[in-house]
């Protein structure tokens, strides 16, 4: 539950625009998605597009797999985040 507080805090601050500290680059998803971690738990961001904040991707770190994060979880991320682009373009050309 303290997780889910701070990373919910997190994404408030980043729809009010302000810059945190914590944040890491998160390869493979566009060059404004970052990560957050919190004890074992991670949060993968995307701020590329105007206006918007996309939560691409929560998932508990495996501790005996040590820096290294599950493939599952990088794919999740990077698929979601194709999923917001082709959504995104969409929303963008109706206007």
């Amino acid at each position: 539950d303290g997780v889910r507080r701070q990373f919910t805090r997190k994404l408030q601050y980043l729809c009010a625009g302000e810059l945190m500290s914590g944040a890491r680059s998160w390869k493979g998803c566009g060059p404004r998605c970052v990560e957050y971690a919190s004890g074992g738990y991670r949060l993968v961001v995307t701020t590329e597009f105007e206006n918007v904040v996309c939560a691409l991707h929560a998932f508990k770190k495996d501790g005996s797999r040590g820096r290294k994060t599950r493939k599952h979880d990088s794919d999740t991320a990077a698929q979601r985040y194709k999923e917001i682009c082709v959504e995104y373009a969409a929303r963008v050309r109706k206007q």
